[in-house]
């Protein structure tokens, strides 16, 4: 069975005629026959029906026609592909939590060459890891260490909270470039649900109870309502980055959190770059990018 003769059988079979089809082939009746002939004798059964009106497809001749097309329809897009150069590009797909800022990443990507396609993924850190390990990424940007992949630290950032700019604690905090822990002492704090960025809100709350101070905690996924949400839920101030509030929580006033956590350390919310072993060259240059883009 040759390609050509698929060709042929297709074009038999939708014009139900050897002779139309032969005038869409550009070959002569008699030679598109024997194709036709060749081709059932290749497949061990009788693909038509022979009429006085023309020719209709036999049982057999429906279920080559069927694959026939697929098969056809595969090898056109193939040919699209290489054509269009689509088959030299390379495909990079990266995981990125909720609140990586935009200004950062879009530095780290922008050396690409054309060559070179990146699939942003936004997930939370336990969604990468699973997709890091189906390979369905092959970066992912983490809130923790890996303890599966490699991984190192690429992103810091202050953690912080916002404040209504209408509110009463906003006036109380007016003048101040920062807050203190004791600052959020009795307010009912906005958090991210945990499995989004579940590291950056037990920091501080281990770092409340070190220092002795109590707060309402409550737990939602931010997004493009963040602001409203917190409102229904009567929250004093949202717990949340710099990039994160100014996309969430833009009528709001963002004020970082001094102090530290219960081991001593900053309250900083960290980002980590995990990849598969043995990445691909482009890949590979690509974490190089982000490991010392600073």
């Amino acid at each position: 069975m040759h390609f050509d003769q698929l060709e042929s059988f297709i074009a038999v079979a939708h014009h139900g005629q050897i002779n139309r089809a032969a005038d869409e082939l550009l070959i002569s009746q008699p030679a598109l026959s024997r194709q036709m002939a060749a081709l059932e004798k290749s497949v061990g059964a009788p693909l038509f029906e022979r009429h006085s009106r023309g020719v209709s497809l036999t049982k057999a001749g429906e279920i080559l026609h069927e694959e026939a097309l697929r098969t056809l329809n595969r090898m056109q897009a193939v040919v699209d592909e290489i054509q269009s150069g689509e088959h030299l590009i390379t495909n990079i797909k990266i995981g990125v939590p909720p609140g990586i800022p935009i200004a950062w990443l879009r530095e780290r990507l922008s050396h690409l060459d054309t060559q070179t396609r990146i699939s942003v993924i936004e997930s939370p850190t336990d969604e990468q890891l699973k997709l890091l390990k189906q390979h369905e990424l092959d970066i992912a940007l983490c809130r923790r260490q890996s303890e599966s992949f490699a991984t190192a630290l690429v992103h810091e950032q202050k953690l912080g909270i916002v404040v209504r700019a209408d509110s009463e604690l906003h006036r109380k905090l007016a003048g101040r470039d920062t807050v203190t822990l004791y600052d959020l002492e009795g307010l009912r704090v906005l958090a991210h649900s945990r499995g989004e960025v579940r590291i950056q809100e037990e920091v501080l709350k281990n770092a409340m109870l070190a220092a002795g101070v109590t707060a309402t905690w409550i737990f939602r996924k931010f997004g493009q309502y963040s602001s409203l949400i917190a409102d229904l839920v009567s929250a004093d101030v949202a717990l949340t980055t710099q990039e994160s509030a100014r996309m969430n929580f833009q009528d709001w006033q963002w004020v970082p959190v001094e102090g530290e956590d219960a081991s001593g350390n900053d309250l900083i919310v960290r980002t980590w770059i995990t990849w598969n072993p043995q990445p691909s060259p482009e890949v590979k240059e690509l974490i190089q990018t982000f490991m010392y883009g600073d």
